[in-house]
């Protein structure tokens, strides 16, 4: 078994993301384990790069969110455990010290909190409308003192196989962008198997959540356009307890 590190002699790292990494690590058991258990997420040989530091400063990988939306599902405790943020929220733009808009979508530790909208907060969600209205598509959301930021263009290649998934008793909601939610006029009825691309974390609204990844669909007039990953069946039995909120089969989009 690989042995685990997390609290070092009783020292907790400075660095949150090796500290929550650590954590995870030491919650399952060990490298290897962890490995195992998220169904090769991230390998143990990455997990040891990330203890050692060599971990993602440049922007937010898709290993980081694979790991972050797993834990989030399935090991208890993560991330408050650890004492540090999730994984997503300390590795990338915004560990390295960039400027935030420079990474994909700045995603908060836990649901946006609903505080008053500041000045600052107004001033760019204004240029935000204006910068839509010139057919730019760079939001800028701002809530309390968290931010959540959409920058085009949308990753939109999978592995270049298609995958069917089917609809639930519902159907499911499209959107020309998960990130802001622009456009939902065209629902896939319930029931309706379609062809998906790719998947990608947004997790823009609470009803996306545990999982927060969204299809990018590649069927009829829905083509092109995002859909919940949780609006669909993902091999789960029509009638049956939801196991499955997410195909973990379908590749992240790029």
């Amino acid at each position: 078994m690989t042995g685990t590190t997390g609290n070092h002699d009783g020292h907790r790292p400075e660095d949150p993301f090796i500290r929550q990494v650590l954590w995870l690590v030491d919650a399952v058991g060990g490298r290897d384990q962890l490995a195992r258990a998220s169904r090769n997420r991230v390998s143990a040989r990455t997990l040891d790069n990330w203890i050692k530091g060599r971990y993602p400063r440049s922007a937010v990988t898709g290993a980081v969110r694979e790991l972050d939306a797993w834990a989030l599902q399935n090991v208890a405790g993560y991330p408050e455990a650890a004492g540090a943020p999730r994984l997503i929220a300390t590795c990338g733009p915004i560990a390295g010290g960039t400027a935030r808009e420079a990474a994909p979508a700045a995603i908060p530790d836990s649901a946006p909190r609903r505080g008053r909208w500041s000045a600052r907060a107004w001033a760019l969600a204004g240029g935000a409308a204006v910068i839509a209205a010139v057919a730019v598509t760079a939001v800028i959301f701002l809530r309390g003192d968290e931010e959540a930021i959409a920058v085009a263009p949308l990753p939109s290649t999978g592995d270049g196989t298609l995958y069917p998934e089917t609809t639930g008793s519902i159907g499911a909601n499209t959107f020309a962008d998960p990130r802001t939610l622009i456009d939902n006029a065209q629902p896939i009825p319930a029931d309706t198997t379609v062809q998906v691309r790719c998947r990608y974390y947004a997790p823009s609204i609470p009803s996306v959540t545990p999982d927060g990844f969204w299809y990018l669909i590649d069927s009829g007039d829905w083509a092109g356009r995002w859909s919940p990953a949780n609006s669909f069946m993902n091999g789960d039995t029509p009638g049956a307890r939801t196991v499955h909120n997410t195909d973990f089969a379908v590749p992240l989009c790029r």
